[in-house]
């Protein structure tokens, strides 16, 4: 055979093998084309039903809402006053916005301690117990966790207005440090809010979300924008726990995700607190070192677990 031969049959053969390789590639953007369709054409509900993933009754909210404008409570004289009127405790203002007490007979919590015992067990303790729900126990840094509400809703993770119980190895409540965000109010413009199933599309589509899985929804309130002047901006928020063991939330105007972790919060909260305490001066003294030795213990049982790693 004829070189020339050779390199017809070669050509031909190559020009074969293109062929078919353009037909898989056609074929398959087909199916890809098929399956984008399909996608668009099934709702939300059919995809989470269809990877068993539930989400139970869904919170109802208004359409449109303003953003909130909120200041640092100062706590006043009467505060001063109320304070000194409990009579387990010995407290003290701090720069006029931090309470720090320390419990003369620590209060024991029961092992099987529901969210409402702890409730019941330590809202006569603190100013404005109203103000606040309880958001958990942290078993990491063993502190009981409230966070302040604005129309009814909480506020996730601001540690301007929060209260911190400190809890000893028999689970006794020894202490707290107290924060309260002032009042409340509304801006001009609403803004739209979107659908709860919305927020949970989004964390679908963005692969936070396993088949098998389920979801409760809730709403509060996340800070936006920290103001020059110390206001605070919060937006409405939903909050998504998925099996009751993480937390999403879903900004509920721009619809944007962020992971609320508790123990990196807690971080910077105690080592902020920490670090506001002791450069301060009062007059009880014994006060200051026990909330900063509750505080210190803490950050060093972090510390040294870090450096274990």
């Amino acid at each position: 055979m004829q070189w020339s031969q050779i390199k017809t049959l070669f050509i031909l053969c190559f020009l074969v093998l293109n062929i078919y390789l353009l037909y898989l590639v056609i074929d398959k953007q087909k199916e890809a084309d098929i399956g984008i369709i399909e996608r668009e054409d099934t709702t939300i509900e059919e995809q989470l039903e269809s990877e068993d993933i539930t989400y139970g009754d869904l919170p109802e909210v208004k359409d449109e809402e303003p953003f909130l404008s909120v200041e640092q409570k100062n706590f006043d004289r009467e505060d001063a006053s109320s304070l000194e009127k409990f009579s387990n405790q010995d407290a003290a203002i701090i720069d006029k916005n931090i309470i720090i007490s320390v419990f003369d007979n620590p209060i024991q919590l029961p092992s099987n301690a529901t969210d409402q015992t702890i409730l019941s067990l330590l809202k006569d303790d603190i100013l404005y117990p109203e103000e606040y729900d309880f958001w958990g126990w942290n078993k990491e840094y063993n502190v009981l966790v409230f966070f302040q509400k604005k129309n009814e809703r909480p506020i996730y993770f601001n540690r301007g207005g929060m209260v911190l119980f400190f809890l000893n190895k028999e689970n006794e409540v020894s202490g707290y440090i107290q924060t309260m965000l002032g009042e409340s109010e509304e801006g001009e413009e609403s803004k739209s809010l979107i659908k709860p199933i919305k927020a949970i599309e989004t964390l679908y589509q963005s692969n936070k979300l396993n088949s098998g899985e389920e979801i409760t929804m809730s709403i509060g309130y996340h800070t936006r924008v920290p103001l020059s002047d110390g206001v605070q901006v919060f937006v409405p928020t939903w909050k998504a726990s998925v099996n009751d063991e993480r937390n999403y939330f879903i900004n509920a105007i721009e619809g944007f995700i962020f992971s609320g972790n508790d123990n990196d919060f807690l971080y910077e909260t105690i080592s902020t607190y920490e670090e506001n305490l002791r450069s301060v001066s009062i007059k009880d003294t014994e006060i200051k070192e026990m909330i900063l030795e509750q505080l210190n213990s803490r950050l060093d049982k972090k510390n040294g677990s870090e450096e274990k790693k």
